[in-house]
């Protein structure tokens, strides 16, 4: 027989209504990644299945979408790893799947975004995406309420630098 998942104790509604809710955002960060839509949404699926097979429960939807993006973000550095490639395939449409706002100057600065560095990358998009506090991040990511706003201000920064808007304020 097959292998017995963890969480048996969702229903297909239950879980079905989990994916649907944060499938658009999961999707986003294995497009900063990986950068082909074919792998972001296998990868985006394994992330989903992990969550499945782990069982997992949240205490919130903060925490739900944390540990989601968390996990993604670690699915697709192996993938990378493994894979040792980088394509650089247009990705605006995975800026469009879920997006409130498709305005090109929030495409350009979400798109800045998914450029930074993978350590300043998860948090920003945490922050600002999400809206979680230093303090959910800090728990999520176990690095230091301090560390997190450190890498919020060094990423601001390079903001900034990208995106022209460096106006020594």
């Amino acid at each position: 027989m097959g292998k017995k998942l963890r969480s048996e104790g969702l229903s297909k509604e239950e879980m079905t209504a989990f994916y649907e809710k944060h499938s658009a955002a999961v999707y986003r960060v294995c497009m900063s990644y990986v950068k082909d839509p074919h792998d972001a949404a296998d990868l985006m699926q394994e992330t989903f299945l992990k969550w499945v097979d782990s069982g997992k429960r949240f205490e919130n939807e903060a925490h739900e979408i944390g540990w989601l993006v968390i996990k993604a973000g670690s699915l697709c550095k192996s993938f990378l790893k493994k894979r040792k490639r980088h394509q650089s395939e247009d990705i605006s449409e995975a800026y469009d799947i879920g997006a409130e706002d498709n305005s090109q100057r929030n495409r350009e600065v979400l798109e800045a975004v998914m450029a930074l560095p993978d350590k300043y990358k998860t948090v920003v998009y945490l922050f600002y995406y999400e809206d979680m506090t230093t303090e959910q991040i800090a728990k999520l990511t176990g690095a230091k309420s301090s560390a997190v706003r450190s890498q919020l201000t060094r990423a601001r920064k390079i903001l900034r630098r990208t995106l022209g808007d460096d106006d020594n304020g």
